[in-house]
């Protein structure tokens, strides 16, 4: 009998490891240092509507033990959805994945840097990342309070990655105000490891 578990990480392109291969993103790092059976359904641009809409497929199918998601930073700066109802569609996943048996984790979406971000990703576009990262903010306390009544387990990665930027500095932490370096990468494996 084995001891693995079977995990499927499933969100944006965080969990993708967008800019970098998928070798070295933090979900392939945890399985390394784990051992479990990981299995990575992250995509770039994803919000929690696309996850939805994936849901059966790349995380029911697998019938895995735990599913981890990381969504909601995508719908901020699209404009497609407000916090309160991008927590109404994570509720949703949480139970549709307790009625198969499976233990959900929410990861809190990670911190932007406005500054950054604004120099170094989408610059063409009409996005306020001062309002993307409150709104995100908004979304880690509904995610840490649902988590608390709920009795669901959160990680909180926002708060983890905010007290590694402040050690480490943005140049560090960033790839370009939104999406983790390699470096950033390696803190938030350590991170899921820990906790998961």
């Amino acid at each position: 009998m084995s001891d693995k578990l079977k995990i499927v990480f499933i969100g944006n392109s965080i969990i993708n490891g967008f800019p970098y291969d998928r070798n070295q993103e933090f979900v392939s790092l945890y399985r390394n240092a784990s051992g479990n059976e990981v299995i990575n359904k992250g995509v770039n641009g994803d919000t929690v509507q696309g996850v939805m809409r994936r849901f059966a497929q790349d995380a029911l199918a697998y019938k895995p033990d735990i599913v981890v998601m990381m969504i909601g930073t995508n719908e901020f700066i699209y404009k497609e959805s407000l916090p309160e109802q991008c927590m109404k569609n994570i509720i949703n996943l949480v139970e549709l994945a307790q009625s198969h048996g499976i233990e959900p984790v929410l990861l809190t979406p990670l911190p932007v840097d406005p500054q950054m971000a604004k120099s170094r990703w989408m610059v063409c576009d009409d996005v306020d990342y001062e309002v993307v990262q409150e709104q995100i903010m908004e979304l880690k306390k509904l995610i840490n309070n649902y988590g608390q009544e709920s009795h669901v387990k959160v990680i909180d990665t926002n708060y983890a990655f905010s007290e590694y930027v402040a050690l480490v500095g943005e140049q560090t932490a960033y790839y370009d105000g939104i999406h983790p370096t390699r470096e950033g990468h390696r803190f938030l494996a350590e991170i899921v490891g820990k906790c998961l």
